[in-house]
């Protein structure tokens, strides 16, 4: 059975965990009860165990800070990123796992109804090659809140890392996502990193 924790950002520094978790999944929150709602279906449509923690991002650190606290405050084989705004599908955790196994995969995208497997938004990672990238955090940890999961999932493209099932649903549902742009500081980051190549892990391009 998936376990749900709660706790604030304004925790994390005291955060330990006692039982070992082959899966942790961390899932940003500014508001409360869209986090709650999410993760009870997500604990309902698995029958996987782990860890789904909810972060009430009190102090404002954004969703890749949070997350790449939780990532190294924990040590499961199989580490995932979820949203407030995620829904899941029947088995999304059970087929993610399954696939993200059979295929070698480093990063798998969970099908968000959006990018179709190009993009890894919500996403579930095999920390043994999380940990050759960034050593030992998530996401590039100079983003705010947005292109930490695109850079990653570049990454991972490139290396042959990147695994999509089409069965394996994770849907964002943002009714307002067309009202608001990406952080444009992350923005400019992005396209400066991805000139020199992510720091030449893949070869230097223009996003277009």
């Amino acid at each position: 059975m998936l376990e749900i924790k709660t706790i604030k950002s304004s925790m994390l520094s005291d955060f330990k965990l006692s039982d070992p978790y082959e899966t942790v999944i961390v899932l940003p929150a500014t508001q409360m009860v869209l986090a709650k709602k999410a993760s009870e279906v997500m604990k309902e449509r698995t029958n996987q165990e782990g860890l789904l923690l909810i972060v009430e991002d009190d102090l404002r650190f954004g969703f890749i800070m949070v997350s790449n606290l939780v990532y190294i405050k924990t040590t499961s084989r199989y580490f995932g990123y979820v949203a407030q705004d995620a829904y899941p599908g029947q088995l999304w955790l059970d087929l993610g796992l399954e696939a993200i196994k059979t295929k070698n995969g480093g990063l798998l995208a969970f099908s968000d109804g959006r990018f179709f497997g190009r993009l890894a938004i919500f996403g579930l990672a095999d920390r043994l090659w999380l940990n050759t990238i960034y050593n030992g955090v998530l996401f590039y940890p100079e983003y705010k809140a947005h292109y930490g999961d695109t850079e990653l999932s570049v990454i991972a493209v490139y290396a042959d890392k990147l695994v999509y099932d089409p069965k394996c649903l994770l849907i964002e549902v943002d009714y307002e996502k067309h009202m608001t742009r990406n952080n444009p500081d992350d923005e400019r980051l992005f396209i400066e990193r991805s000139k020199a190549g992510f720091d030449g892990r893949v070869p230097p391009f223009v996003p277009g």
